[in-house]
C-alpha cells in the first residue's frame, strides 16, 4: 500500500526564484519498519547530517537569506513567519513543518510572527 505524505516546500525554482510549494510530497510504503508491531507508512530514507535546536525571542525578524543547509524546519513552539521572492507569506504553527532548500539565491524573510519565543527544531540534510 502507498500514501503520499503532503508537506510545504520552500525552493528556488529554475530562474532562481525563491517560491513556496503548499503541495509537496513524498511518497510512503506500508513496510514492516519495526517488527513485532503492525506495519507503518514509512518514507525512504534521508541522509542527515545534523539536528539544531533554535530559539527565536519575540520581534525577531531576519533579511533575506538563504538557508544555511536544505533543512526540514519542525515548529515545536510559537509562530514563524516566511516569505519567499515571489511574494508567498506562510506562518509555521507549533506541530507544522516545512522542508527549506533554498540554498543560494536571495532565499527567503523569516521572523517571529507571534506574541511567544518561536521553538524550532532543525533537521540538516546531508545532500
Amino acid at each position: 500500500m502507498m500514501h503520499n505524505w503532503d508537506f510545504l516546500h520552500l525552493y528556488v525554482d529554475e530562474n532562481g526564484v525563491s517560491r513556496v510549494n503548499p503541495n509537496a510530497t513524498k511518497e510512503l510504503e506500508a513496510i514492516s519498519f519495526a517488527p513485532p508491531a503492525p506495519q507503518m507508512l514509512v518514507s525512504q530514507s534521508m541522509a542527515v547530517q545534523s539536528m539544531v535546536m533554535v530559539e527565536l525571542s519575540v520581534g525577531w525578524q531576519g533579511d533575506w537569506h538563504p538557508s544555511p543547509k536544505k533543512q526540514w524546519v519542525i515548529c515545536l513552539a510559537g509562530e514563524m513567519g516566511y516569505q519567499s521572492e515571489d511574494g508567498s507569506e506562510l506562518v509555521l504553527r507549533a506541530g507544522s513543518y516545512i522542508l527549506t532548500t533554498d540554498t543560494y539565491g536571495k532565499g527567503h524573510k523569516s521572523w517571529n510572527a507571534g506574541t511567544t519565543p518561536v521553538q524550532l527544531a532543525l533537521i540538516q540534510l546531508d545532500t
